[in-house]
C-alpha cells in the first residue's frame, strides 16, 4: 500500500484506535489514562489481530486507518511491529503516537523508523510534562528522523494556559524545526492523573463552552480489555456509562458496535456542535441549576467532562436521545455538513 501524502482526521470511522499498552516509561503527571512504568496492562497480539481483521471486515474495508496508541507503543516494538504488518497485510494505513523516548541520537531514530515501513503517520507528544521524563533532544531527533523518513507527522504539546511562557518557549523551538502549522494543543485540567495537580494548573476559567464541535469523537478507540470509547479523552476516566462508552469488543462484535455507534445521537451531536449546544438545551429545559459555573478556557473536552460528571444531565441527555425531532436534527446534521449519511442508512425510519 503506497503512503499518502498527509493522512487529515477522517470522517466517522474512518480511523479507528487500538490503544497496544498502558505501560509507558514516563509517568507524566497530566495523563488521562495514568499509563507509567508500572502498568504492564497490554493487548494481546491474538487479539490485536482479531479486532484489526474485523475493522477491515467492517463494511467493505469502510475504515481507512488503524491508529496504534498508548501509553506507548514502541515500548513493546514487537508488538507494534507485528500489529502494523498485519494491519498493513489488511489494506489499512498505519498511524501511531509516542513521545519519542527512543531519539537517542538521529542515526538511532532513524534506524528504528526504517525498521518499521509500516508507519504512514506520526504523532510525537512533548510537553513540559513529558519533559521530566524524556529529555527535549530526544524529541528534536525524532522529528529529524521522521522527516528524513518522509513520514507525515504532527507535535501533540499539552498546556494549563496556552498563554503561558513556558508553553511559548516551548513551541517556538520546536516551530524551528517543523514549522507552526504542524504542531496541535491542547489544554489539560483535573482528571486522570492530573486530578491529584489540580491546585498546579493554570487554566483559565469562563463561563461558557467553547463553541467548536469535537474532532476526537470521529475516531473510536478499543481498549487492551475490550472496552470501546468514542474518543480517547477524559471520559474514559469516568466510571459510570455515557454516551461514549460504546461496547465491548470481547462480547459483541465490532460490527455491531460500529453500527450502533452510528445512531449514538449525543456522540455525534458533540461532532457536529460541541458541548455548547447540548448546554444551550439543558439550559432551555430548565437544568441551568445543575450546569457547570465555569468552563476551562479552549477546552472542548473539559466541558464534555464537566456535564456528563453530573447524573442529573446524564438523565436529562438519555431523555433527549429518545426525542424524535432532536434525532432527526442530528440525523440530516450529519448529512449536510459532514456529508454523513451513516445515520440514515443504518437507523433507517427511526431518523426519518
Amino acid at each position: 500500500m503506497d503512503t499518502p501524502e498527509e493522512i487529515r482526521d477522517p470522517p466517522y470511522l474512518r480511523n479507528v484506535g487500538l490503544l497496544l499498552t498502558f505501560h509507558c516509561q514516563a509517568r507524566c503527571a497530566h495523563c488521562i489514562i495514568r499509563a507509567g512504568p508500572d502498568r504492564h496492562e497490554e493487548m494481546s497480539a491474538q487479539e490485536a489481530r482479531d479486532w484489526i481483521r474485523q475493522i477491515a471486515a467492517y463494511r467493505n474495508h469502510y475504515v481507512i486507518v488503524v491508529s496504534l496508541t498508548g501509553g506507548e507503543p514502541f515500548s513493546n516494538i514487537g508488538l507494534l511491529r507485528e500489529v502494523m504488518e498485519f494491519a498493513r497485510e489488511s489494506n489499512l494505513y498505519v498511524s501511531t503516537v509516542t513521545n519519542g523516548f527512543w531519539g537517542i541520537s538521529r542515526r538511532k531514530a532513524k534506524e528504528l523508523l526504517k525498521s518499521l515501513p509500516g508507519i504512514c503517520f506520526l504523532a510525537i507528544s512533548t510537553d513540559l510534562y513529558h519533559q521530566k521524563h524524556v529529555p527535549f533532544e530526544r524529541v528534536m531527533n525524532a522529528i529529524w528522523a521522521t522527516q528524513e523518513c518522509g513520514i507525515p507527522y504532527y507535535v501533540m504539546v499539552v498546556t494549563g494556559n496556552s498563554s503561558d511562557d513556558e508553553f511559548a518557549l516551548l513551541t517556538s523551538e520546536i516551530a524551528k524545526l517543523t514549522g507552526p502549522e504542524r504542531i496541535r494543543t491542547s489544554i489539560t485540567f483535573p482528571v486522570g492523573r492530573a486530578s491529584a495537580i489540580a491546585s498546579g494548573l493554570k487554566f483559565d476559567l469562563v463561563d461558557q463552552p467553547p463553541r467548536e464541535s469535537c474532532q476526537a469523537a470521529s475516531s473510536p478507540c478499543i481498549f487492551p480489555d475490550g472496552r470501546v470509547y468514542g474518543c480517547i479523552g477524559p471520559l474514559i476516566d469516568l466510571q459510570h456509562r455515557h454516551p461514549l462508552a460504546l461496547g465491548d469488543a470481547r462480547r459483541s462484535s465490532l460490527s455491531e458496535i460500529f453500527d450502533k455507534s452510528e445512531t449514538n445521537v449525543l456522540l455525534h451531536a458533540l461532532r457536529l456542535w460541541g458541548p455548547a449546544r447540548l448546554v444551550s438545551i439543558l439550559q432551555e429545559s430548565g437544568l441551568s441549576h445543575q450546569l457547570p459555573k465555569k468552563y476551562a478556557a479552549g477546552s472542548v473536552c473539559n466541558a464534555c467532562y464537566c456535564l456528563l460528571t453530573n447524573p442529573a444531565v446524564r438523565e436529562r441527555l438519555s431523555q433527549l436521545e429518545q426525542d424524535p425531532q432532536f434525532r432527526r436534527k442530528v440525523a440530516y446534521g450529519r448529512l449536510y455538513h459532514l456529508r454523513e449519511a451513516g445515520m440514515l442508512e443504518v437507523g433507517g425510519d427511526d431518523f426519518r
